[in-house]
């Protein structure tokens, strides 16, 4: 009975430090950058995208400034429950600088589909949907929702996961980069 416990034991205890050895550590964002060179990638605002609620708006009109992009699918649950926050980010940079862009998925997403994620989420970003399908495989995972913190010189970060710990990097990154409102 005994040498039952033991082995228990020691089993419970191999298990808890590789558990601990395999625990990831703390995420260290960093400006995104090409996987062979290294080097930071910009964001290339040449893109062509169509405005939803302006359709004349272009995403070249948004270079140069600041820019929070919130990428989604409107008909994603993870999406739809991710985007208040994010709007509310947006929000509380917006009288400092920071400008909120969402950039919906194209293909076979419908601009109606846009529309009612909008009018359900009351939206009061700009919304662009990639149609001709290059913002995601040039920025994307392959998932939704990502954000992108997009800084004057084109430079940005990539958040995966919208998490807490991505919301405190962008408020950080933001708090350095932006001056105080008045």
């Amino acid at each position: 009975m005994s040498r039952l416990i033991v082995r228990t034991l020691s089993l419970f205890a191999f298990l808890a430090t590789f558990a601990l050895a395999q625990a990831p550590a703390a995420t260290a964002y960093t400006l995104y950058a090409d996987s062979v060179s290294g080097t930071p990638v910009k964001m290339d605002f040449s893109k062509r995208m169509t405005g939803i609620n302006d359709p004349g708006l272009l995403f070249s009109h948004f270079a140069g400034k600041p820019l929070l992009i919130y990428y989604f699918s409107p008909k994603c649950v993870h999406c739809q429950h991710h985007f208040p926050d994010y709007q509310k980010l947006v929000k509380e940079y917006e009288s400092r600088g920071l400008t909120g862009i969402g950039v919906a998925l194209g293909g076979y997403i419908k601009k109606n589909d846009i529309r009612l994620f909008i009018d359900q989420h009351k939206v009061s970003i700009p919304v662009l949907q990639d149609t001709d399908m290059q913002f995601g495989p040039t920025y994307g995972t392959g998932y939704v929702p990502v954000a992108f913190l997009v800084l004057p010189d084109g430079t940005f970060y990539r958040y995966e996961q919208i998490k807490a710990e991505a919301h405190n990097h962008i408020r950080e990154t933001l708090d350095k980069l932006l001056p105080q409102a008045k």
